[in-house]
């Protein structure tokens, strides 16, 4: 496995590493939530490991956060201390393999392997978050899923220790991964398997056809945490939304869009996330109530939140 090497000597400063009391709305896609009690930023698998080590040596709680583009973070914060992967975002070429690490942009990381003369992720083009986070719930868009090309993946669990689990397609499924529920690790690297390519061009033209098309569906227009809800088989939760003619309606600064049904924003950046799962709640409750269909969240709750759903 790829990772950084340091000098046996050299000592994480983790003061230098641990923040108190981070405001976290900044990283939220849509843009609310509370602090954190503790964050840090580690830049390689050393700093990482030093975190890890730390908060089990004083019994901390630990939070992962990547882009928190399918994340709702409670109002109230988040205990103990969250990592936040967005310095992890090396990346290295092995023939056709693509390495890199959970926290660049998983859009930035199709441009990157473009530029490396490797094709294959352009139809994930503009899917918000990070490279971990798609993987942890299988992103796919126009008919393919990130796991389709994805080969292996590096994992840290909260001892410390590293691991690689090369990949089947059979673990995965719509939305669904080996990495889904886990609350003991964080994915570190991963390992995508992509075609050559010659003509960059025709790539970067596929990807960005792909990104305009969302651009055009209003997902980038206001702040948001992506599809809400998952789709019911043979169902869209988008269209089963708009039956219920709840485009547009609003709790607090929260709304559902008016271009996509399964889209709650914070058009105003005047939301909190108690407005958000009010609407989410209260949107459920009209679907059932129309439909006799009971949606399920797609996104994760993140934090002091005072019930058993929030991850």
């Amino acid at each position: 496995m790829h990772t950084n090497v340091r000098n046996s000597d050299e000592k994480i400063n983790l003061d230098h590493l641990l923040i108190e009391q981070v405001e976290l709305a900044a990283h939220s896609g849509i843009h609310t939530g509370g602090k954190a009690d503790l964050a840090a930023y580690p830049s390689d698998f050393e700093e990482l490991r030093a975190l890890l080590d730390h908060a089990r040596k004083y019994s901390i709680p630990i939070t992962i956060l990547g882009g928190a583009t399918n994340s709702l973070i409670s109002d109230d914060g988040i205990e103990g201390l969250t990592i936040i992967t967005s310095h992890l975002r090396r990346r290295h070429v092995q023939g056709e393999m693509f390495c890199v690490r959970s926290g660049l942009l998983l859009d930035r990381a199709i441009d990157l392997a473009i530029e490396d003369g490797l094709g294959g992720l352009e139809l994930l083009g503009g899917l918000p978050g990070t490279v971990g986070g798609a993987i942890a719930g299988n992103s796919g868009a126009h008919g393919m899923h990130i796991s389709d090309v994805l080969y292996y993946v590096d994992y840290m669990t909260f001892d410390g220790k590293l691991h690689r689990k090369q990949i089947h397609r059979d673990d995965f499924s719509y939305r669904n991964t080996p990495f889904s529920n886990r609350k003991d690790i964080i994915i570190y690297e991963a390992g995508f398997r992509l075609t050559p390519i010659t003509q960059t061009s025709e790539a970067r033209k596929r990807k960005d056809e792909v990104k305009a098309k969302r651009k055009q569906n209003g997902q980038y227009e206001h702040p948001s945490i992506g599809c809400i809800f998952k789709n019911p088989e043979g169902m869209h939760a988008g269209q089963l939304i708009d039956e219920c003619g709840l485009k547009g309606l609003g709790i607090g600064g929260a709304k559902v869009s008016s271009r996509h049904a399964n889209f709650i924003i914070n058009p105003n950046k005047q939301a909190t996330s108690t407005d958000v799962r009010a609407l989410i709640e209260h949107v459920r409750q009209e679907v059932f109530e129309k439909h006799h269909v009971r949606l399920e969240e797609e996104i994760h709750y993140v934090g002091r939140w005072q019930d058993a759903r929030h991850t």
